[in-house]
């Protein structure tokens, strides 16, 4: 009994390992076809990847191009933000320089609006004195002369003619 056991045992393995065999025949079978098919598609696919390899170079020499002249203009761009930068520095000083000018212009404008006194410029009376004189000269058409007093200047008055259609008093300071 034991060598009929193992007489089905080993025909069960024989029937395993020819199956095995078959199945293996037919995916070789189909290896070689896919290798046959794969022979006449590579001529193709060698020329898309050399293809792909030219537009990969095209597009980094682009790029490379690209870059250099954004670094150009970069470099243009700090060159002209230096520029800015010293215009704004000279217009803030000269702005600073304008306006310490116009306090000193609003401080002197300040001091000639001032009014001094009229008393304080010409002596006590001498506007009335040459009022009167000059009324007199123009009434008279003569010269009056004022006498001068210690601490004032001495003053001619003069008039125009009565008949003149202008009447012009003259005050000379002697």
């Amino acid at each position: 009994m034991m060598n009929t056991v193992l007489d089905v045992t080993s025909l069960v393995l024989l029937s395993v390992v020819l199956c095995h065999a078959g199945f293996l025949h037919m995916r070789l079978t189909r290896l070689r076809r896919a290798l046959a098919e794969a022979g006449d598609v590579l001529p193709s696919v060698d020329a898309a990847v050399a293809r792909l390899g030219d537009a990969a170079s095209g597009f980094a020499r682009r790029v490379q191009t690209d870059l250099e002249a954004v670094d150009g203009r970069l470099a243009g761009a700090r060159r002209t933000a230096t520029d800015l930068a010293t215009a704004s520095r000279a217009a803030e000083d000269l702005a600073s320089q304008l306006e310490r000018q116009v306090r000193q212009s609003r401080r002197l404008e300040g001091a000639r609006a001032a009014a001094i006194p009229r008393e304080l410029v010409e002596p006590k009376g001498f506007a009335e004195r040459i009022g009167a004189a000059a009324l007199e000269a123009s009434r008279s058409d003569t010269v009056v002369s004022l006498p001068a007093p210690s601490s004032a200047p001495a003053a001619s008055v003069s008039a125009s003619p009565a008949g003149s259609p202008e009447r012009v008093v003259r005050v000379n300071m002697l």
